[in-house]
């Protein structure tokens, strides 16, 4: 499985850490920057990144109100979407969103 990092030091705003996540994740032009926009790609393989799953990507240090919010809300909304795709689709796509500090 791959690990990838991103460091909360390096995202002072929601704004800088969907950056650090889109390049992270390889999207495309054009992906969003909402939690849909995420669970989409990430999840559900709509095509608009080209990191293939297995993976997990690390948030570490120490994150801005804000971020930590968007973060925390996002990996949630990951594990929804993935035991969904599980109910409905029977497979899983191992995608994880750790939070270092919480």
């Amino acid at each position: 499985m791959k690990i990838i990092a991103i460091d909360a030091a390096d995202c002072p705003t929601v704004t800088a850490f969907t950056t650090q996540l889109k390049d992270a994740i390889q999207a495309l032009p054009g992906h969003g920057a909402s939690i849909p926009a995420f669970v989409d790609s990430m999840i559900w393989g709509t095509g608009v990144s080209d990191l293939v799953p297995p993976y997990t990507i690390k948030v570490t240090g120490k994150l801005d109100r804000e971020v930590g919010r968007f973060a925390r809300e996002l990996s949630d909304a990951l594990e929804a979407a993935r035991t969904d795709r599980r109910t409905r689709k029977g497979e899983d796509i191992p995608v994880v969103l750790e939070i270092g500090r919480r």
